[in-house]
């Protein structure tokens, strides 16, 4: 996989930081977990691949305001089995009341953004 062949979906500015001079990198600060799965499921949805699970690394959504995904740069044929991981991502995260992370310490939050952009790494040394 080249570099150029991935976008990575993100509310998480410290993903911009260290990623964004590599990967294309769209972040909205301003969006929730489940916003950014809404955005990425949208994207599936018209064709774009998903190339790390939505709901990777063992926290849940309710204990991270934070998530990155990795999809391919280019819309092709829309896949069902991508569709449905979507989905079912989204059902997941319904179950959960989400985090609050304005209640949350800045070096909480720094803390969250940290590890979402080291389970980030992994999934991109894993594309490559």
């Amino acid at each position: 996989m080249k570099r150029s062949d991935c976008l990575i979906i993100t509310n998480n500015p410290m993903a911009v930081a260290l990623f964004g001079g590599t990967y294309d990198v769209r972040c909205n600060e301003k969006a929730s977990y489940r916003q950014i799965l809404v955005q990425v499921r949208d994207l599936v949805y018209i064709g774009h691949r998903l190339w790390n699970h939505p709901l990777y690394g063992s926290l849940r959504p309710h204990e991270t305001p934070y998530r990155s995904v990795i999809i391919s740069a280019v819309a092709g044929a829309p896949d069902s089995e991508d569709a449905l991981i979507m989905s079912e991502a989204l059902r997941v995260t319904d179950t959960f009341t989400p985090a609050d992370s304005a209640a949350m310490s800045e070096k909480i939050r720094h803390d969250y953004q940290l590890i979402d952009c080291e389970l980030l790494q992994s999934a991109l040394s894993a594309l490559n």
